[in-house]
């Protein structure tokens, strides 16, 4: 329980325990700003968690690179240790060496090298769908985490040897998975931190020697002309792009960590959302079956938001806008103080560790009326700027990968909704939860399918997801739970 405490410093602070945030990040956030506002702390002995929510604050963190450096893995293992070259990609480096990297990841990102992927995309969702059958109960999180298991490992690794790169694939998904789970117990250890500490560390030399294997293999054919990530940068390093093997490492893994459970999440979220809200979904399925393809394209994105800049032309648009608002795939991002600054005037000391939220952001009544309602139509008018909506993140560090994950869920999207209506299961308990930034369903979360183009009622169902999202009938369903 966390109680109010006054202090002499200009930064509200409120006493508690920090494992009320790694328990439960969403609810502790939306403790302290009730509590404090917009700006405060969470104190328990000599740690600190600062916390900036808004707008404001955003633009004052992400604009200012230099003095709140990214911490994308919160555990980075020994100087010399495959954890911390794995975790040494883009988002954990700053300054020069970041503008550095990013100039030479961008080409595996830029608009152009997209379609290169397009069909590789198709044919992976093609081959999930394949398996689906009207009348089946399907774990719709499950299958989309497996689906972007296989698109993130031929998107670093390549289609030439997929049953190895799906091997690193999953090997990686269980580093990720490892790293979410500790990150935030990284500062108040359990009685079992240690063991998966060690237990962490030994898997990570382990991933990192087959990295390496790929990469040496890669590396030693200079005729290879492969589209994937690791193709590409090596290419770029032959054509004296500055890349050490170390550095290959670390970005590797983190585009993989970057993109696959955040993208799996989003797909999950946004068919959730639509099988809850029949009248969103009947439109978009109509859409779907009456537009040329090409109509439902995303258009250009926003070099600041990573999303179009103007108002949303398509169903399918304004769909994947307002999930990746409601519930988005990150609920919070971190940044480390680089020295002693202020933020809103108020001092913070070195190495502060300062959590802003997208999350809270997107429940900003001034920015998004009604904001806990699934809206899609609001994006016909809306024009919030890259701190008011950040999916992608923002600043210097926005996500070099957001049009690709867009182009993802533009495909994706529609071709599992032309294979079969969707139902979540009645009575079903549904929760989210965040583990290490990712909010994700806590359990699988089954959906019955339908015939094509059927559109159910909204479910009944319990669980915390009500304390997330304002579903149609939530009253009468709260009521009878």
């Amino acid at each position: 329980m966390i109680s109010s405490e006054s202090t002499s410093s200009e930064l509200p602070t409120i006493n508690g325990r920090l494992r009320d945030f790694s328990d439960d990040p969403i609810a502790c956030m939306r403790r302290v700003q009730q509590e404090v506002g917009n700006l405060g702390a969470l104190q328990e002995g000599d740690q600190q968690l600062v916390f900036a929510f808004g707008a404001e604050l955003n633009r004052q963190i992400l604009s200012k690179a230099d003095t709140f450096h990214s911490q994308f893995f919160a555990i980075r293992g020994p100087k010399k240790s495959a954890q911390r070259r794995l975790t040494s990609g883009l988002l954990s480096m700053n300054g020069k060496e970041h503008s550095q990297q990013r100039r030479t990841m961008k080409a595996g990102f830029e608009k152009r090298a997209i379609p290169g992927y397009s069909q590789m995309i198709a044919h992976h969702a093609q081959e999930m769908l394949s398996d689906w059958r009207p009348g089946q109960t399907r774990d719709v999180s499950g299958d989309m985490t497996g689906l972007m298991l296989r698109i993130s490992s031929s998107m670093l690794f390549g289609m030439e040897e997929p049953e190895l790169a799906f091997e690193i694939g999953r090997m990686m998904e269980r580093w990720v998975k490892q790293n979410q789970e500790l990150g935030i117990a990284a500062l108040v250890a359990t009685d079992n931190f240690y063991p998966r500490y060690q237990e962490m560390l030994t898997f990570a030399e382990e991933l990192e020697a087959r990295i390496r294997d790929l990469i040496d293999r890669r590396a030693a054919d200079e005729s290879a002309s492969g589209h994937d990530i690791i193709s590409m940068l090596l290419r770029a390093r032959r054509g004296g792009a500055p890349m050490t093997d170390s550095q290959l490492v670390g970005q590797t893994a983190l585009v993989f960590a970057a993109s696959q459970m955040t993208t799996a999440h989003t797909l999950t979220w946004t068919l959730f959302l639509l099988a809850q809200h029949p009248e969103v979904m009947r439109e978009l399925v109509d859409q779907i079956s009456d537009e040329p393809k090409s109509n439902l394209r995303i258009g250009p994105t926003d070099a600041s938001t990573g999303i179009m800049p103007a108002a949303a032309t398509s169903v399918l648009d304004r769909v994947i806008r307002e999930s990746m608002r409601v519930l988005p795939a990150s609920a919070y991002s971190q940044r480390v103080t680089n020295g002693s600054t202020e933020l809103n005037g108020a001092p913070l000391k070195p190495n502060s560790l300062v959590i802003f939220s997208q999350f809270m952001t997107h429940r900003d009544e001034q920015l998004f009326q009604s904001s806990s309602e699934f809206q899609p139509d609001r994006w016909k008018s809306v024009r919030p700027t890259g701190y008011e909506y950040l999916p992608f993140g923002g600043g210097a560090k926005l996500c070099l990968g957001a049009p690709l994950a867009m182009s993802i869920l533009n495909i994706v999207l529609p071709m599992s909704l032309q294979k079969a209506g969707l139902q979540v299961v009645p009575n079903s308990e549904v929760n989210g939860r965040v583990i290490s930034t990712m909010f994700s369903p806590e359990r699988p979360l089954n959906m019955h399918l339908l015939a094509p183009a059927t559109i159910a009622d909204t479910s009944p169902l319990s669980g915390n997801i009500h304390a997330l999202v304002t579903l149609p009938g939530q009253a009468s369903q709260l009521a009878a739970a």
